[in-house]
């Protein structure tokens, strides 16, 4: 008797079948272009449901059940009546379009149709007949096909009631919905109500029902042997990441891959560039590489803002799962010719200031700026959102590191740089005010979707200056200022050389000028003002006083500097463990660490537990 069973749902031409970008749906069940693309794939008989469904089939079939559950209408049937006239002609049985729309159109024998007449698939069907052996046993159940909201979660529900003991889950690569939204709020209901595990890429969920690993196989390309590939760049790449870059580029004779960014997390981004099997230039792509499951989490929550970004955003052309790594395949509308480089490296080359201005105006007004109009004031827990918890290992950690950069435990409230300059000591506000302070920190603040991890690597900027985004894993709704802040994090401690001691003298004059403003609405002075002095410095301050003029537009009458102090020391802290700074860039992020820990202290202190108002804070 199987362990699993992979059940299918409406897999049918008239809810899924791939249509031409300007054709008219067949019914009104029928799920879209944009839809139909995300599952099927852009080559049906190569996209996530036709590998699914290869899998499956080479799968023992005492070890996978199949069961195929298709709309199967009479519109003769009285029964059938009211759901005619509520849903419209659709899978009328015998037609087209009630054929199943994975390759060879026909399950093998060994699979189970079900003919379905309504919204619930055990009403007027066998389906209960077929599931009655697998009655109180633990079997692993999966889930594919549409609608989300409708069909799948219904089964899922009857599933969950009916048999408690199994294991249900789905695959957000493999469900789809007329609504990318609802899509997506049903798979939060299924995981959350009904307990269902939700995997993000397809390797995951096969590896479930098969209880082991049990890799798909990816179709052999056309001219796999004739497929020349380069990569400019230190990059070591596995089998698997090879395989997959021979997958995603079958249809070409060439492809150049040029390293833009990775190391840091088993990530690869590279830029293509291609000619297809006739010697035609094709297109540029990024394409990301790394372990399976992140890489597929990615793919589910840049899902989630596509259609909000628009032309700014990148398009999943194609992603792939073999042997426990994952690949994408991102195609950018307008990305010019040649190769593309990061904002990170660009800037650190000597970027000039105008081309720095315009390239952060379009990723935090023209592209992010989309995400962040629609924010709204929540209550939240700003140190619990930014991960502040007591954690005596994590402590102790990074005890151990500020140890090794001073050469000295840090002990007692104040430590000394190099430089003589004195600050506070961070490792008591974890060790001993955390606790006390988290309940302090209750109130609200502007959330929206965020990047959620927007550093400089993942600033794209092509050929022609355009400017694009990547790398979307942290996608979520949260502080509508943490891209601005992590941002900044990176230009002062990874950007900005800091060459010995007397830089870093002029450092620490500039946090000290950051930390002095009172309201984040305010423009921060020029340089000189500031007393901001040396070329990089002024370069670094500038930008930084440019970026923090988005922050007027996002956060309305919320001015308080707290939100903005605790983001920091967030991603301060987290610097000093970063393999991209030198050790006075670290010595630079660990006075401003301190001066930010205090700085938190001091001000939920006085905001007490119940909490004040911030412009009486700041002028008390």
């Amino acid at each position: 008797m199987p362990d699993a069973i992979l059940i299918t749902q409406c897999l049918q031409n008239d809810f899924v079948k791939p249509l031409g970008r300007f054709e008219p749906l067949p019914n009104q069940l029928h799920v879209g272009f944009e839809e139909a693309r995300r599952l099927m794939g852009e080559q049906p008989d190569e996209g996530p449901v036709a590998q699914t469904m290869r899998w499956a089939c080479s799968q023992p079939a005492a070890t996978l059940a199949l069961i195929h559950i298709r709309d199967w209408h009479d519109p003769a049937d009285a029964f059938q009546t009211e759901h005619f006239r509520q849903f419209g002609a659709h899978c009328v049985a015998g037609t087209d379009g009630a054929r199943f729309a994975f390759p060879h159109q026909e399950p093998d024998d060994r699979a189970r149709v079900v003919n379905s007449p309504g919204l619930n698939d055990f009403v007027g069907t066998p389906l209960a007949e077929l599931l009655r052996p697998f009655e109180g046993r633990a079997v692993r159940v999966g889930l594919i096909g549409v609608w989300t909201e409708a069909k799948v979660s219904f089964l899922a529900y009857d599933l969950r009631t009916r048999y408690p003991e199994m294991q249900l889950a789905v695959c957000s690569a493999l469900t789809a919905s007329s609504s990318r939204t609802h899509h997506f709020m049903a798979l939060d209901q299924l995981r959350r109500l009904l307990g269902c595990r939700v995997f993000s890429s397809i390797g995951e969920f096969t590896r479930f029902l098969a209880g082991s690993t049990a890799p798909i196989p990816l179709p052999h390309p056309t001219h796999a042997d004739g497929l020349a590939v380069t990569i400019e760049g230190d990059a070591q790449l596995g089998e698997p990441d090879t395989a997959l870059i021979r997958h995603l580029f079958r249809d070409c004779r060439r492809v150049t891959l040029k390293v833009l960014a990775g190391g840091f997390s088993g990530n690869l981004v590279l830029g293509s560039r291609s000619e297809d099997i006739h010697g035609h230039e094709q297109a540029p792509h990024v394409v990301k590489i790394g372990p399976q499951g992140p890489i597929g989490q990615e793919r589910e929550a840049f899902e989630q803002i596509e259609d909000v970004l628009g032309n700014s955003a990148p398009r999943i052309t194609q992603f792939a799962d073999l042997h426990e790594r994952g690949a994408l395949k991102y195609r950018y509308a307008a990305m010019g010719g040649g190769f593309s480089s990061t904002f990170q490296k660009l800037y650190c080359a000597g970027l000039p200031r105008e081309k720095t201005e315009r390239y952060l105006a379009a990723v935090f007004r023209e592209q992010l700026g989309r995400l962040y109009s629609a924010a709204t004031c929540e209550r939240c827990n700003l140190l619990a959102y930014y991960d502040f918890a007591p954690n005596p290992a994590r402590t102790e950690s990074l005890a151990r590191k500020i140890g090794q950069m001073l050469g000295t435990p840090p002990e007692g409230d104040t430590l000394r740089l190099p430089t003589g300059h004195a600050f506070p000591n961070p490792i008591p506000f974890y060790a001993r005010e955390l606790d006390r302070l988290l309940p302090m920190a209750a109130g609200s603040s502007f959330f929206a979707f965020v990047h959620g991890d927007l550093n400089g690597a993942n600033i794209i900027v092509d050929a022609h200056e355009n400017v694009w985004l990547i790398d979307f894993f942290h996608t979520h709704r949260g502080h509508v200022l943490k891209d601005l802040i992590k941002l900044e994090n990176d230009l002062l401690y990874i950007f900005t050389p800091v060459p010995g001691p007397d830089a870093l003298a002029q450092a620490v004059q500039i946090t000290d000028r950051l930390l002095a403003g009172t309201d984040l609405a305010e423009p921060l002075p020029e340089p000189a003002a500031a007393g901001v002095t040396g070329p990089a410095f002024r370069r670094a301050y500038d930008t930084v006083r440019f970026m923090r003029g988005f922050y007027r537009g996002l956060i309305g009458t919320d001015r308080d500097p707290l939100q903005l102090l605790i983001g920091q020391l967030r991603y301060a802290a987290h610097t000093l463990f970063f393999s991209e700074c030198d050790e006075m860039q670290k010595l630079w992020a660990l006075y401003a660490a301190g001066r930010y820990s205090a700085e938190i202290t001091s001000r939920l202190r006085a905001r007490g537990p119940r909490g004040v108002d911030w412009l009486a804070h700041r002028d008390a």
